[in-house]
């Protein structure tokens, strides 16, 4: 019988939210007041007049009184009278109304970050963060990949092409990309046919903390050879940045080893230290199959991996996860789950604060309820962890996310999307949505810059998420339009104390 998971608590709609205005009446100006109500000294060394309250009333400025200069009050109150938090343009993400305006925070700031040849999918875009700022990777043509700088605000500074062994178009519909920081520095991974009939490799490519490409052979160092073109594969770094576990299935449904997730351990120079093996297959039926995956690195050297094993569309399936030591040997009993419909996951670790390598395991799961999509995280699986839930969608809307651990703790971020009515001509361009997060013990916020929804593509069911210094996050996501046809990469910067 099919189950499904309970939530264990609720949250508001994702509309509670929203980014605030900074129009409020006392932007106007400073009101002129004459500063006291009386003298403010007299010659003979007479009592001081007490100081008036200043102009602005709210925020970091409630209760402030006028500040003495040279024996006089301010006639118009400045930082010396507001104190050291004040701004009289807020620029600080530190949860506090900083100039007065009855807002807390600055908005987000959205900026263009590049022009892609075409529409992306998460297979071809990752990011990573860098001293100093961001890179974010894009695979948009045959043969290269665009490494673009960033600093710590999300301003593009610098954009390096990197030669890459994927030689044909029709490989970007089963390559698989991302930016890794290993003990070297910065490396790229990504796995495609490299022109071979029946061939996928997994390759290591390693750059400087520019972007730019370090030494070693062209294209990288092959990490894993599979004699089938069609490959799904995902990578995950040990905790000590020294060895690369990939994990990878064929994604055609009716092969053989389609029902077969197999693993592998290199060193950063690609000397096998631990497979290649099979890791689970699939278990419910001779007609399942190992659909999404996903892996971990633990902090304890090992490694987690989780596949979605699926049936049909009306059998449903299983979300599946297995622990493996440093050798890939497997460890304890499989978890199992029996999610609800369009199932989409993250792994993350919560950090040595949630418990052991085992217990600080948590997934993010993306379920529709019926007319809403849900976020939830499982925390401890292994453990019987529950569903604990994050937000939902409104009525109709899926949501396209991303999750990332960060040292103020558990952050989400997600395309809250819907599809119009058919345009009459390229149905891939008919969806629109809205960018939300939340952070962790807060209410989810719309950071959309307009009114109005933004234009997305089909294959944009994807947010890249990192963390900036000083409470900021940053987000990165796709816009298209179909005419002329654009595909813009767009980095978002908000704020989340």
């Amino acid at each position: 019988m099919r189950r499904t998971w309970a939530v264990v608590s609720l949250v508001g709609g994702l509309m509670l939210g929203g980014c605030g205005s900074s129009n409020s009446p006392q932007d106007a100006g400073p009101l002129v007041d004459a500063g006291t109500s009386g003298d403010a000294g007299s010659p003979d060394g007479g009592q001081t007049a007490e100081a008036l309250p200043c102009e602005r009333t709210l925020g970091v400025c409630a209760g402030a009184r006028r500040a003495q200069v040279d024996g006089v009050y301010e006639p118009v109150c400045t930082a010396l009278s507001y104190g050291a938090a004040y701004e009289a343009q807020e620029t600080r993400c530190d949860g506090m109304d900083n100039d007065c305006d009855g807002v807390t925070d600055p908005p987000a700031r959205w900026a263009k970050v590049a022009s892609l040849t075409e529409a992306s999918t998460r297979a071809n875009v990752s990011s990573l963060r860098v001293a100093d700022g961001v890179l974010v990777a894009a695979f948009s043509s045959a043969g290269v990949a665009r490494i673009m700088r960033l600093d710590d605000a999300l301003t593009p500074l610098e954009t390096t092409e990197v030669p890459v062994a994927v030689v044909t178009h029709e490989s970007f519909r089963t390559m698989y990309s991302q930016l890794l920081a290993t003990s070297r520095g910065p490396a790229l991974y990504y796995a495609s046919s490299d022109g071979l009939p029946d061939n996928t490799r997994g390759f290591l490519l390693p750059l400087d903390a520019q972007g730019h490409p370090g030494p070693g052979p062209k294209g990288g160092t092959v990490l894993f050879d599979h004699p089938v073109a069609q490959v799904q594969s995902r990578v995950a770094l040990s905790a000590d940045g020294s060895r690369v576990f990939a994990a990878w299935l064929d994604t055609a449904t009716l092969s053989r080893s389609a029902r077969e997730l197999i693993g592998k351990v290199t060193d950063l120079d690609g000397q096998t230290v631990s497979g290649p093996r099979v890791l689970m297959r699939a278990q419910l039926s001779e007609e399942s199959w190992l659909g999404r995956m996903d892996v971990l690195a633990l902090r304890d050297g090992g490694f987690l991996a989780m596949v979605i094993e699926e049936v049909g569309p009306l059998e449903g399936g299983q979300l599946r996860l297995q622990r493996f030591d440093s050798d890939l040997q497997p460890l304890g009993a499989e978890r199992s789950f029996y999610p609800g419909s369009e199932t989409q996951t993250a792994l993350v670790d919560l950090g040595a604060a949630a418990g052991g390598p085992d217990a600080s395991v948590a997934v993010v799961v993306r379920e529709l309820d019926g007319v809403h999509a849900t976020l939830s995280v499982v925390k401890n699986p292994f453990a019987g962890g529950a569903p604990e839930l994050l937000a939902r969608t409104t009525s109709k809307e899926a949501a396209w996310f991303n999750a990332a651990m960060t040292s103020r703790g558990l952050q989400v971020a997600w395309l809250s999307v819907y599809r119009q009515p058919p345009s009459g001509g390229d149905d891939l361009f008919d969806w629109r949505g809205h960018f939300w997060s939340q952070s962790p013990g807060g209410a989810p916020t719309n950071w959309t810059p307009s009114p109005g929804p933004l234009p997305l593509h089909r294959f944009a069911q994807w947010v890249l998420l990192e963390e900036l210094p000083e409470n900021w996050m940053g987000a990165f996501v796709m816009t298209s339009t179909p005419d002329p046809e654009a595909h813009e990469l767009q980095a978002i910067r908000y704020c989340a104390p």
